[in-house]
């Protein structure tokens, strides 16, 4: 199954809000618009302050349910710590890719700002 980047929205927004996350983004073949039958589900998430459990775990958890299709799901905070060159890469391509899926309205400072 392929999925348009409005039905992962639609998935992936009510599970930020009800964690109150500041941010979901998209990249990878997905954001390129390159998905195909056998392409996952790249998805960055903010955490920002939020306390959650096991540093974003659960929004993560349910989020992967919610699809039929495999999900990788980072924190866009270890995204921008990256230290190999694997993560530096994945930083890159996040970097140049990312779709925004989810944005909280905030006065606060952000981690990332798109």
């Amino acid at each position: 199954m392929v999925y348009t980047i409005d039905e992962i929205k639609e998935k992936v927004q009510p599970i930020a809000e009800k964690y109150d996350l500041p941010a979901i983004y998209l990249f990878g073949s997905y954001a390129r618009n390159e998905a195909d039958e056998d392409s996952d589900i790249d998805l960055a998430i903010e955490l920002g302050n939020s306390d959650l459990l096991w540093g974003g775990m659960a929004p993560m958890l349910e989020i992967e349910e919610v699809f039929e299709i495999p999900v990788d799901c980072l924190t866009v905070e270890s995204i921008l710590e990256a230290r190999s060159p694997i993560e530096k890469e994945v930083k890159k391509n996040f970097e140049r890719e990312k779709v925004i899926l989810y944005e909280k309205r905030t006065v606060g400072k952000r981690l990332f700002v798109s």
